[in-house]
């Protein structure tokens, strides 16, 4: 179950009312009381029977009017619903009665107040207690009138009456003034005392909650999950842990800011909350990273439905500001004690499969399995060698050709990075570009394939005596980094390249979240002369009420659409409505993944303008290139 904060919460209105009851039956037992003295002053004459009895009843009648009102919840509408006022008047009142009707010892009967004034120490202010002195003084003076006037036999000396009252008169208000600071003191105590409980609550919450998503904080999940192991060893039973990454993140906070992303976080960790019950403990590590804690698991099932639930409720689209973001979640599932007995172990194993539902395809989810840690280690080293590839001169650029075509001819190239990896040898993108971007690196290695892919331009229009363009894909981080004007100007500059001759292609996906920024980004790199061409077009989520704002070049038709021309049916037509739209906007085309002359006879047919593919070449390490250059025939 949820751990509860160290603050105390308010007590309820029955918690309340049972602690009135309780100062009620103090109270009905003081006149407990009292019905014996009044019984004694009967057995020694001070006191007539009848009086005695009527005086008795009345105590019973007020005392049931209390009860009655306590059980009713009647006192709730009053301001005081404690009824301090009501009983310590109703007690002086019958005090009086009792005096009038006392045959000798008034003097003692009358020192009976100052027990009276003690029951509203704890609740009346000072003006209140000044009020019940007057009262009271007022009410034995009349007391006194009517004894000399219809008992006139049982007061033995008026001066002795009148001095009981001169003493109450000077007593009382000191009384009077001394419970009022007593009340007043215990009033601010109280507040104060709040005012404690509520600062340790907030320094609790502080201690064990995130600040941005109000879910657990790392050292409380922790230490939590630390005792939930303890206790599912002790009594041999299962703990599943579930490890939340949210995809993708970093380009929202790229592009949108530090303040979309916390409200981002802040909806996903109430879509993890919403998924699980309510005995699940959620909690954020940090980032983008969230985790929860199932204890007393039962079969695999059950566990996968709970996984299944986390990516449903995290996958559905974020309308943020006017805009729709997907948002999605790769989830890793780790199970206690088969995946780990102590909670550094089981986490890290949870992250491990995380990472293998990322590898899957991101907005799904894994249970850990053994040889996974493998794959991990691998990871860790490659994320590590990764930093210091370029420095030690492992990066390679290879160099795909864009083919005209009208003509056939060679019109540039698309700039192709590859690791030359001292003990794996050469790898391809897929396998090291997503640890780059994880970690952060992926900017830099944009900066070196671009600072290369000008300076390899510049070198073929020196060889060859002709212009030929290089086209450099950007990555969201790249194109959302403040310093990408000033690493374009000091490319271009270091490499003596026209701007026209760079072309940059970016994706649907990195310019959609935030359109206005993108455009101006886009404006900017128009006015250095830069082409701009949307990549993989056709499988983001553009629109083109947005594409017609941008100041596109050139679109490249996604491989996809062309494996399977010209037979593919709707293929075919994707294909004639992108090279329809492309020329109502006065864009060229560029398909992507040519292999056989049929494709491009069709794409020929339709007026697509360029290509790229294995039917021209398979991409070349960039010192092979002017060889093809020279070799390629036009045809």
């Amino acid at each position: 179950m949820q751990p509860r904060l160290a603050s105390a919460p308010a007590p309820t209105l029955v918690e309340k009312q049972a602690v009135r009851l309780q100062r009620y039956a103090l109270g009905a037992f003081t006149y407990v009381i009292a019905t014996l003295v009044i019984g004694a002053a009967v057995a020694f004459k001070f006191m007539a029977a009848g009086p005695a009895l009527a005086l008795a009843c009345a105590m019973l009648a007020v005392n049931a009017g209390l009860f009655a009102a306590f059980r009713s919840g009647l006192n709730l509408r009053f301001k005081d619903p404690s009824l301090t006022k009501a009983q310590v008047y109703a007690g002086i009142t019958l005090l009086m009665f009792a005096v009038y009707h006392t045959d000798g010892q008034r003097g003692v009967a009358v020192g009976l107040s100052f027990v009276i004034f003690l029951f509203g120490v704890f609740r009346l202010t000072t003006r209140e207690f000044v009020t019940l002195t007057l009262y009271t003084l007022a009410a034995y003076g009349l007391v006194i009138n009517l004894l000399l006037h219809r008992r006139p036999e049982s007061v033995p000396s008026v001066e002795h009456e009148w001095f009981n009252w001169l003493l109450l008169a000077v007593a009382l208000p000191w009384y009077a003034a001394v419970g009022g600071w007593i009340s007043g003191l215990r009033t601010r105590l109280r507040a104060r005392s709040r005012e404690l409980e509520d600062a340790i609550g907030t320094i609790h919450s502080m201690a064990t909650r995130d600040e941005v998503t109000g879910l657990y904080s790392r050292p409380f999940f922790t230490e939590s999950l630390r005792h939930a192991l303890l206790q599912a060893a002790r009594h041999e039973r299962g703990v599943a842990l579930f490890f939340i990454d949210a995809d993708r993140f970093k380009i929202i906070t790229d592009t949108l800011g530090h303040g979309a992303g916390d409200r981002v976080l802040r909806e996903l960790g109430a879509r993890v909350r919403s998924a699980v019950r309510e005995s699940d403990i959620v909690g954020r590590l940090g980032g983008d990273e969230f985790v929860v804690l199932v204890e007393s698991t039962v079969a695999p099932e059950a566990l996968r439905e709970v996984a299944q639930k986390i990516v449903r409720a995290a996958s559905q689209p974020l309308l943020l500001d006017g805009r729709e973001l997907p948002l999605s979640v790769s989830v890793g599932v780790a199970v206690a004690p088969g995946d780990g007995r102590d909670e550094q172990e089981l986490m890290r194993n949870a992250d491990i499969a995380m990472y293998r539902a990322k590898a899957q395809g991101r907005n799904s989810f894994a249970f850990y399995a053994r040889q996974m840690g493998e794959n991990a280690d691998e990871r860790l080293a490659l994320e590590a060698e990764l930093a210091r590839a370029a420095e030690r001169g492992e990066l390679r650029l290879y160099l795909q050709p864009k083919v005209r075509i009208a003509d056939g001819a060679i019109s540039g190239a698309e700039a192709l990075l590859r690791w030359e990896h001292p003990r794996l040898g050469l790898l391809e993108p897929d396998r090291f570009i997503p640890i780059a971007e994880e970690a952060g690196s992926i900017v830099s290695l944009g900066r070196w394939v671009l600072e290369r892919a000008c300076r390899a331009a510049a070198g073929w229009s020196t060889q060859l005596g002709k212009p030929l363009s290089v086209a450099v894909n950007l990555s969201a981080r790249q194109f959302a980094d403040p310093s990408l004007l000033e690493d374009i100007d000091r490319a271009l500059a270091a490499a003596g390249l026209p701007g026209e001759l760079l072309e940059l292609e970016i994706t649907e996906s990195v310019v959609m979240p935030e359109p206005e920024r993108s455009a101006a980004v886009m404006h900017a790199l128009r006015s250095r002369g830069v082409r701009l061409s949307m990549d993989d077009f056709g499988t983001g989520y553009s629109s083109l009420g947005y594409l017609k704002r941008f100041p596109l070049d050139t679109v490249k038709m996604d491989r996809s659409f062309v494996s399977d021309l010209p037979h593919g049916g709707d293929d075919a037509a994707i294909a004639r409505a992108v090279l329809g739209m492309a020329h109502g906007l006065h864009l060229e085309v560029v398909a992507e993944g040519v292999e056989r002359q049929d494709q491009l006879d069709f794409l020929r047919s339709e007026g697509c303008h360029e290509y790229q593919g294995y039917y021209c070449s398979r991409p070349v390490p960039e010192d092979q290139f002017p060889r093809l250059l020279r070799t390629h025939s036009p045809g």
